[in-house]
């Protein structure tokens, strides 16, 4: 089977390498030449990478064809490229819902949305799946693992957890550049983040995600991880999160209604 990406950003790159780690057996796999610092590089780790000059050629040649650019370059780029019928369309376009995909993918009626993530790079992708498709869910299990959604509507409130990698990020950035600025060896202030993490997923996984039974035991009375809860409970910090997260679900709601 030769798979074919419109797009060779983050996304796209994450996912080639991970499928290389995995060994996947693909007889090709096409990438657009738009991005050359991405294409040419994913094209030297394996001969099964072959960039194509333009997407239409891509469409031409795959079986899969995975959508991996931005909304406002899908609309544009969709209508102009021909699709078969025959053809299975992935979109990783999260503003983009199912009818408007299959108007402008037409004739092809195999279409499905999909939310990997750069983690895929490590075989560690959550990837979001709506439809359930088994022959697709079976693809991204090569690079991680598929939570499919039941509908438009709980697809969306998936989708919003993808929107919390750059902010979930910036709060590690604090914690590390606390250390840091109170003169913690940034080396040891790396080790103790990624450790700090590591253990913790841990601790979520023994307790089966049980969090009130987990945030009780994490804390000692008077202690300071009881102090900063507190503090940060009275700041309404996780009242905030909690809004700004459904202000990103109203937003693919609107774009996908």
């Amino acid at each position: 089977m030769k798979i074919g990406f419109l797009g060779t950003g983050k996304i796209t790159t994450s996912i080639v390498e991970g499928l290389i780690k995995s060994k996947a057996n693909f007889k090709q796999i096409l990438i657009s030449k738009r991005s050359r610092k991405n294409s040419s590089s994913l094209a030297k780790k394996s001969s099964k990478v072959k960039v194509i000059r333009s997407n239409q050629e891509i469409l031409d040649q795959a079986n899969w064809v995975f959508i991996a650019i931005t909304p406002k370059v899908a609309v544009k780029e969709l209508v102009r490229l021909k699709f078969r019928k025959n053809q299975t369309v992935i979109s990783f376009v999260s503003t983009m819902n199912l009818k408007t995909l299959k108007k402008l993918c037409k004739p092809a009626t195999h279409i499905v949305k999909a939310g990997p993530l750069p983690m895929a790079e490590f075989r560690q992708s959550p990837t979001i799946l709506y439809p359930y498709q088994k022959a697709v869910a079976s693809f991204f299990s090569k690079i991680g693992i598929v939570v499919g959604a039941k509908d438009e509507k709980q697809n969306n409130h998936l989708w919003v957890m993808t929107s919390l990698m750059a902010s979930y990020m910036n709060i590690l950035k604090t914690i590390h550049d606390y250390l840091t600025k109170n003169k913690v060896k940034s080396q040891n202030a790396n080790r103790y983040v990624s450790t700090f993490l590591k253990g913790m997923l841990n601790i979520l996984e023994k307790d089966k995600f049980n969090f009130k039974k987990i945030i009780a035991d994490l804390q000692t009375k008077r202690g300071i991880n009881e102090e900063l809860l507190k503090r940060l409970e009275k700041q309404k910090v996780f009242k905030h999160l909690s809004y700004n997260l459904n202000k990103i679900y109203l937003r693919l709601k609107k774009a996908n209604d």
